[in-house]
């Protein structure tokens, strides 16, 4: 663009018509120098209120502050704010051992009424204990009426377990080397003849 001639045209205070005939280069400098007068005088009155030479002067002293201040903090301020992080670390250490104490007294429900489900359990005492007057007494003897499959009742309800070689035992021993997937099986099974 600087390489171009563009007119601008430009009135000016006269009685006749006048044209002015100026390039882009040449307006975009009176634009600029107009501009950086104004920029200079600025920072020149803004670092004359602030007492000092340049603005990078300011700067620097603004910096030299902040790592002064920081460098002089007392060890009180040092120490108060250790302490401030070991408060806060309490307070979250003492809240956790609150949820455990809370959590063990229901697992001591859970296991002294026979409960299948804990969590299940917890839930529901804990939207019943958000009301009025509650007993857990009395809850756990509403809910045995109202949610009978929460409770065993003496009865052990988890499926029997049956593992690949509880079934060997009662083949002989034919059948048992036929069926063997390892040497070490039939390891096991020679000292169990012999």
């Amino acid at each position: 663009m600087a390489d171009e001639q563009k007119t601008a045209e430009v009135d000016t205070p006269t009685t006749e018509n006048n044209e002015v005939v100026i390039s882009q280069s040449k307006l975009d400098k009176l634009i600029d120098k107009g501009y950086s007068k104004g920029a200079t005088r600025a920072k020149s009155e803004l670092a004359e209120q602030l007492g000092v030479d340049s603005i990078e002067q300011a700067r620097e002293l603004i910096n030299a502050k902040k790592e002064a201040d920081e460098a002089n903090k007392s060890d009180l301020d040092k120490a108060a704010e250790l302490i401030n992080t070991l408060n806060a670390r309490i307070e979250g250490l003492e809240s956790n051992n609150n949820q455990m104490k809370s959590d063990m007294e229901i697992q001591k429900v859970v296991n002294a009424n026979g409960i299948n489900d804990a969590d299940y359990f917890k839930h529901l005492m804990a939207q019943a204990s958000a009301g009025e007057d509650f007993e857990q007494d009395t809850f756990i003897e509403q809910l045995k009426g109202e949610k009978p499959y929460l409770f065993n009742n003496g009865v052990d309800s988890q499926p029997k377990r049956v593992d690949a070689t509880s079934n060997k035992a009662t083949l002989n021993a034919a059948d048992r080397i036929k069926s063997t997937t390892s040497m070490a099986e039939l390891y096991r099974l020679q000292d169990e003849i012999t």
